[in-house]
Formats: C-alpha cells, structure tokens, sequence
C-alpha cells in the first residue's frame, strides 16, 4: 500500500489492530456516497492512536476506489492569528484536493501555503480552474480583513467544492478542541475565539461532506460539542484494543524496536497495559536504563522509572493532565477528591458522598463546578447522572496520582507502590502459569509470533532444516534474511479488508513468503481455507507489486486429504510440523 501522507507513527507497519475501529469508519466513509454518514466525533486521552487511525484513513481513502475525496487538518497546539489559522487551513484543503484529483504527492507536502498566485497557477495547470473562483474569493476577504467572510468561505469551502462537482468529502480534524484555545480574533493575540468550534454548526450537518473530528481532552472537547454543537456530532469513544491485538502489538514493538520480551512478560504487560496503546509503547520504548523486559524484576524497575521519574513518558503525560486539572481548581480540596475517587474507583461516588466523607467546606453548586472542571481535564469521569462521578478505570494513573500526591494529604510511603506492582506480577504469574497448563496458551496465543521470529532470525541459517520440515517447496526457493517479517493488515479500499498472518519481505534477492497460521487442537485445514488464502495473497502480491512470492501455511492439527491435494497442486507449501513452534 502507497502511503500518501506520512504517518506520525512512523514506519506505518507499527500500526497495530484497529480491525474494529477502521470498519466501522471505512464503512461510514463509504457511506458518504449515499448521504448516510452523521458527522462524527473519535475521543479518548493522548496516544491512543487517535492520529494513527485517522492518518490510516486517510490514506486508505486516498488510494481507494470509493470516489470519497480525503481532507486532513490537524489543528495544532500555540496561539494563532484566525486569519493565518483561515489561510492555513484553506489552502492545505486545495493542496490535498488538488493531490487527489492528480495522484501527485508533491501536493501534499508543497511548503509554500501562503500565496495565493501559486494556488491559483496550479489549479490551472492542472485543469482544475473551478477553484480559482474559490481561491481568488478567499485572496480577497484576506486583502480586506475580512475576518468573518474569510473564515465562512474557508470553513465551508470543502462542501462548496463538493456541491459544485457533485462529489463526496471527508473533512478530518486532528484535536478539533483547540480551535477554541488556540485561534485568536486579533493579530496581537489578545482576544482568543472561545466559540470557533461553534461555527460549525451549519456545517456539521453536511451530508456530502461530513466531519470526522478528535480530541485528545475527552470532557473538554465532549463539553463544546455539546453546548456549542448540539446534535451536530455522533460520539465515539476510542478503547483499549483487546487481547489478541494488544498482544499483536507487543509483539511487533518488541521486534521493530530490537527489545527482547520473553513470552511470559508479553502476557504480563498486557494484564499490566489492559491493553493501552500509550502503556505498551511506553513501556517498550522506556528510556529506563539497563532495561530488562524478559523477567518480572526487569519490568517492575521500568514500571517504576515510568511511575515515579519525570523523565518516565507514562508520568509525565498523565501529569499534564493533572496540572491542567488543578490549574483550573488550584487548592488542596482537589487533590483530595481525585485520590477519593483513585481509592474507589470500583464504583460511582455521589457529590453529597463527597462532601460528607471528605468534609469539604462547600455548597453543592460550587463542589458541582470544581467536578466539571475535573471532568473536562480528564483525571475525573463523569457517572450515570450529573450527580455521580467515578475514578478513572486505570491500574498505572492511580499509581502515578498517589505517588505525587498521597504523601502530601495523608500519611504515606511511596514504596506501598511497589509493594502493589509486585503482588500484581505475582498474580499475573499464576494466572499465565494456569493458562499455560490449562489451555495450551503459550502455542495458542504466541505461534504466528513464533513463525515470525523464525523466519527473522533462524531459518536463513538453518536453511536445510527449515526446508525439511516444509512440504511443497519451489525447486530454486531458500530461506533468506527478511527486511521485515510481520502480520499483514491492509484495507485496499473501502470494501475489502486483507488481514495475512505472516508477511516476509526479503532483505535482497528471494522470495517474499504469504503465509497462514492455524494452532487449533484438532480441526485441519481445509480446501476452502487455502482457496481463501490464495485470493488474499492475489491480493497482496497486486498491492504491493510482488512477482515472486511463497505461500505457505502451517496447521499443527494438519491437512483434509482434498486440502493437501488443492495445496500441492497449487504450489502452496505446508507444514504440520511443531519444530516450526519450538
């Protein structure tokens, strides 16, 4: 897959899972074209991988075949001016345009977005003179200082385009709540615009160029769109990816990243992470000196510099959160209630509860005030009712909070925290050791991870071997080194979704290697399932231009008798042996 815009994760095989998140939103996107999708609001806290999916969207969207055309605008942290903030959106918009409708990259990353002449020059060029019209009509508003007609042009310019072609737009703004703390009406940047967000609310309601809107402050940005854009927005809350994927994750950090991580830790670490994004990446990348993440004692030294040292990412992004809290509420009372509701964060806690456990010296109405704000800052939820609030839901920010703060409220020794991360890995332990014994959970969950680390760093060198206990190999193929080994995932438009359990590419010259992984106890593998597989590899090797390519599957439980026959005759290779897991 060609990636358009480059992507903030970086190497874009990072990316991890989301099978449930991009579906759902390829599906919304190619819903457009019926003018069924409602403009739509993706929330959670930082490093989620908020920016991930949508940057993935957009390039999935980009290259697809679906006729939805792709807008992407982050709106970025630091005070600016409406009218540079108008001009910078405005023709970032006529530059990706212009890249869609040409297949030329070179408009995406163009670093000349202030003149006007250049934009229009371009579209002509092109064959794109439809947008002069737009392009000299917000050149004029900016020569007169047009702040309100200037930005009523630019906001509604992707649907103005679409209505006059009679296309489809995805407008995607990247932390969408800054537009009400970071744009300002004056050149001198005194006179912030508190309600810009606000003037969405015609536009929202576009059905041929609907938004898909972020923001990384949950109960802030929630709080304006649903007092400044009522009805406008459909919500959806970005969780902890699930087992399967979290430890796919983990996995593929370990690899990429060069960090040895022994089965058991990977089980470990994503009890620890519940599955958070932010966790596993921290944690896998720490900056902890002699970091050791193959035994317990190794992670619980990490665990500790990422809780207790500025200089750990997991606390120091969690502390920005806690800073803007108390910025907002800056007394004592604050730090009570949120390690209140950190120590009972099993359940929902009342306002009245509050003020009677914890004897604060306030009304209802002013306790009210300082819990939206907790709320808006994200270290507080809000529960069932305006009345009920809860902790957060979170193993490590309740460590993080009450290593910063419990000792100043009540007596404490921070060591208590260590105390707790090792009786959890003890409990964990137990559990994996059941899991192991119980349910064959270490091939269970880990055997593609296996494959994947065998053809990386064994097979090349144990050529012969490898190739014995494979069947149906090509005459002239051998194990080589691999660029990179990973599973596959990749939407190449908006209807098919193509997931391979291994992808190898090879460092020089060989065959690349399409693979299949079944660890199942007893049922074999079928001729539909390799029918299967060889369209998705079809598929692969037309995406990624592939002309000499394996496909190899591994089943432990082995072949149907019709499977094999379709698998050799087909020139797929297969193997059943368990030396592959060893």
């Amino acid at each position: 897959m060609e990636y358009f815009l480059e992507e903030k994760i970086g190497d874009p095989e990072l990316f991890t899972g989301r099978k449930k998140e991009l579906s759902f939103f390829l599906k919304w996107i190619d819903d457009i074209k019926y003018r069924k999708s409602k403009s739509t609001a993706i929330m959670a806290r930082r490093k989620m991988g908020k920016t991930a999916i949508l940057e993935r969207l957009f390039n999935i969207t980009f290259i697809g075949k679906s006729g939805i055309i792709p807008f992407y605008f982050e709106v970025k942290e630091g005070k600016k001016w409406v009218m540079d903030f108008s001009r910078d959106f405005f023709l970032t918009f006529i530059y990706q345009y212009i890249a869609y409708k040409t297949r030329k990259r070179e408009y995406l990353i163009l670093l000349n977005r202030e003149n006007y002449e250049v934009a229009k020059e371009i579209s002509r060029k092109e064959d794109l003179s439809y947008l002069v019209d737009f392009i000299r009509g917000v050149e004029d508003a900016d020569k007169n200082g047009s702040v309100d007609s200037m930005w009523e042009m630019v906001r509604n310019a992707p649907r103005y385009v679409a209505e006059l072609k009679r296309e489809f737009i995805i407008q995607i703004i990247d932390e969408f709540q800054f537009m009400n703390s970071e744009i300002y009406w004056d050149k001198e940047k005194t006179n912030r615009t508190d309600d810009l967000a606000g003037s969405y609310l015609n536009t929202a309601e576009s059905k041929i160029a609907p938004l898909l809107v972020s923001g990384s402050w949950v109960g802030w940005l929630l709080n304006e769109l649903i007092m400044q854009l009522p009805a406008r927005f459909k919500f959806n809350f970005l969780k902890n990816l699930p087992e399967d994927e979290a430890i796919e994750m983990i996995s593929k950090y370990s690899r990429f990243f060069n960090i040895p991580i022994s089965e058991e830790i990977v089980y470990v670490l994503y009890e620890l992470s519940e599955g958070s994004p932010f966790y596993i990446s921290s944690i896998i990348r720490s900056t902890c000196g002699d970091k050791d993440l193959t035994t317990i004692d190794g992670v619980l030294k990490v665990m500790e510099y990422e809780t207790f040292r500025l200089e750990g990412e997991i606390k120091s992004t969690w502390m920005e959160y806690v800073s803007s809290a108390f910025y907002r509420v800056n007394d004592r009372n604050a730090k009570n209630i949120v390690l209140y509701l950190c120590k009972n964060r099993d359940r929902e806690v009342t306002r009245r509860e509050l003020l009677e456990k914890l004897n604060l010296e306030m009304t209802d109405r002013e306790l009210e005030r300082k819990m939206k704000a907790l709320v808006m800052a994200d270290i507080v939820e809000q529960g069932r009712s305006n009345f009920d609030y809860k902790g957060v839901k979170d193993n490590i920010f309740d460590k993080v909070f009450r290593g910063v703060y419990q000792r100043e409220i009540e007596l404490f020794d921070v060591s208590e925290i260590t105390n707790e991360y090792k009786s959890m890995f003890t409990e964990l332990k137990k559990r994996y050791n059941k899991l192991m014994g119980e349910y064959n959970y270490e091939k269970g969950m880990f055997a593609e991870y296996r494959i994947i680390d065998k053809l990386r760093f064994t097979a090349y060198k144990e050529n012969e071997h490898y190739k014995e206990i494979t069947e149906n190999l090509p005459k002239d193929f051998d194990f080589v080194e691999y660029e990179r080994v990973w599973k596959y995932a990749a939407a190449p438009d908006i209807a098919r979704e193509v997931n391979i359990d291994i992808y190898a590419k090879p460092k020089n010259r060989g065959y690349f290697v399409i693979g299949e992984v079944k660890n199942r106890t007893t049922q074999k593998f079928s001729r539909e399932e390799a029918e299967k597989l060889l369209e998705k590899a079809a598929q692969v090797r037309e995406m990624e231009n592939i002309s000499k390519a394996l496909c190899f599957v591994f089943s432990r439980p082995g072949f149907t008798n019709d499977a094999e026959v379709y698998l050799r005759d087909k020139g797929i290779a297969f193997s059943s042996n368990e030396m592959w897991l060893d």
